[in-house]
């Protein structure tokens, strides 16, 4: 008896017109506005990217320069877990264990105490992370859709530290290597977002630290009389000890087991917008200006010659140090199917910096030094750079999505080098013993680099109005061609050098905005750009064949503040 009277008045509601018709859908809200709970199972996926540092304690003596290897690295992996939503409460326990594959290679100058030590190059890479942790957490926004939370617990790296003594006359020296798992520490802090009835974004900042390794330093030597090669007499390696940490930020996507069909699922794969009144509605048009504050690294690494074997021994390196303001205009362009095409195109100049100009030549007549570190303390030049991706957007909706992408990045850098001071021989002779002013042009570099970018693409809503948008891309391939051109050397007759090759690398971008308007909108945000290169050649000074291997990276990072408009065709 109840469904026939139940039939009837459905039948009188939908006959009785429009706004009838609008009365009965309202009986959808109380299921709209039902609170999610966070409690249950889940596993997810995640991409990101960090940086981080490994520390080595100097066993000889204060150091003149490095001792402190950076290591940017990429990271994907997975994660599973467990929270628990306190009944009648905000508040959220949780259980995660996470696992990740990263790619990461770095390398220093380490054990550089004195002028006539051969120190040693020191090399790091990284190859797994784990973590064990608890989460304690908040849930807020409407529905309950927004968690923010706090993490901490174990940590666990695999990875290696290498310690090589440079120089030609060591390359049947054995180098030595930390190559162990280590555990150590992490804390981290997040915001988790419910796309649907069952899948969640994230995006998430942690923190790891692995304390102290002992390590010994290889074997090496010391030039007792400068510029008399024979002089040097060999050492005998030293017990010593290495720190690392590291800093990384992760997107993430997690599936909640259980969920049933209560909430409607946002929107479903590749959704289709209601038909449009003219070929361009539904369409959403983004563009804007970005002021782009930047500090950058580049450094070339000149290895003994093309056996891969022999890499980690040096001869030469080159590392600058520069500071930038950029200014680069964006767009995104997001289709009724969620297909989206998004990119920026910048430039700028390099106003501020420095270089170290490192060289390693124990036994050669015509070098007074086993070890030279020249100083120049002037870095100017240019930078520009352009991004083109395409994508979707897999779940999601205008307040918080995620979506995968493909893509290129192209970035060129322009540096020259002012002046010179030896710093490692103060008061022997030795290149640049005497100083050059930073008025006279030292060396000039120049670099290209073509990337491939595949990455994911997420927002979180985080207050009305504010939204937290990640962008993280893995560069499987990274294509360099440079050009160094040392303006003062008169023992070649050709001062330049070129190199070319391939590798791999990162870049990262988080952006806090705020719709001042439904269109237009504000934002802060920040960036880390790295590429390394260690399959890489260069034709040496004025010789058309490659002789060596020319292992370089790169990273440029910093803040910036941006405006867009949104034209939004319906």
């Amino acid at each position: 008896m109840r469904i026939s009277v139940f039939y009837l008045s459905a039948a009188l509601l939908t006959s009785s017109g429009t706004s009838q018709a609008a009365d009965l859908a309202r009986p959808a809200a109380p299921l709209a506005s039902a609170v999610w709970t966070w409690t249950g199972f889940y596993v997810g996926t995640h991409l990101g990217a960090g940086f981080g540092t490994v520390k080595v304690d100097n066993p000889y003596g204060q150091s003149i320069y490095g001792d402190t290897i950076r290591v940017p690295k990429a990271l994907a992996g997975l994660q599973a877990g467990y929270n628990w939503q306190v009944p009648g409460s905000p508040w959220v326990l949780g259980i995660e264990l996470d696992a990740s594959a990263l790619d990461a290679d770095g390398t220093d100058t380490c054990l550089a105490y004195s002028g006539q030590f051969v120190s040693a190059n020191c090399r790091v890479r990284e190859h797994a992370l784990g973590s064990v942790t608890g989460r304690i957490g908040r849930v807020f926004g409407p529905q309950g859709r927004s968690l923010a939370y706090l993490k901490g617990g174990a940590a666990v790296l695999a990875g290696d530290l290498t310690m090589t003594t440079n120089a030609a006359d060591y390359l049947n020296q054995p180098a030595t290597k930390l190559d162990a798992t280590r555990w150590g520490w992490t804390v981290g802090a997040g915001l988790e977002y419910r796309l649907s009835s069952g899948w969640t974004v994230k995006a998430e900042y942690d923190y790891a630290a692995f304390g102290r390794r002992g390590i010994d330093s290889p074997n090496g030597g010391f030039l007792q009389i400068p510029n008399d090669p024979s002089s040097l007499i060999n050492t005998v390696g030293a017990a010593t000890q290495a720190r690392q940490d590291m800093h990384l930020v992760k997107l993430g996507l997690n599936y909640y087991f259980g969920r049933g069909a209560g909430i409607a699922e946002l929107t479903p794969l590749l959704p289709v917008k209601a038909p449009a009144t003219s070929p361009w509605a539904a369409w959403h048009f983004d563009v804007g200006a970005r002021y782009w504050y930047s500090r950058g690294r580049y450094q070339n690494d000149l290895t003994l010659n093309t056996v891969n074997a022999q890499q980690d021994h040096l001869v030469s390196r080159l590392t600058y140090e520069s500071e930038g303001h950029s200014g680069e205009v964006f767009w995104r362009i997001d289709s009724p199917r969620k297909l989206f095409l998004k990119g920026f195109a910048g430039g700028g100049g390099l106003v501020a910096g420095k270089m170290n100009d490192e060289d390693w030549f124990p036994t050669d007549p015509n070098f007074a030094a086993a070890y030279s570190n020249t100083y120049h303390g002037k870095v100017t030049g240019t930078i520009a750079y352009a991004t083109l991706d395409a994508g979707i957007d897999l779940l999601g909706d205008a307040t918080g999505k995620l979506g995968v992408f493909a893509g290129y990045n192209f970035y060129r850098d322009r540096k020259d080098a002012f002046g010179c001071a030896q710093i490692a021989l103060v008061g022997l002779p030795s290149p640049c013993s005497v100083p050059d002013p930073t008025s006279q042009i030292a060396i000039t570099q120049h670099e290209d680099w073509h990337s491939l970018r595949l990455g994911a693409n997420g927002s979180l809503a985080i207050a009305p109005g504010a939204k937290l948008t990640v962008d993280a891309a893995y560069l499987p391939y990274a294509h360099i061609s440079a050009l160094d051109v040392h303006h003062n050397r008169t023992d070649v007759p050709d001062k330049n050098s070129p190199a070319w090759g391939t590798g791999r690398g990162v870049q990262l971008e988080a952006i806090l905005s705020y719709d001042v308007t439904p269109t237009f909108n504000v934002g802060v945000g920040g960036r880390y750009w790295a590429m390394w290169a260690t399959d890489v050649e260069t034709a040496g000074f004025g010789s058309p064949v490659a002789t060596q291997l020319l292992p370089i990276r790169v990273e440029r990072y910093g803040t910036f503040v941006q405006a867009s408009y949104k034209f939004d065709v319906r």
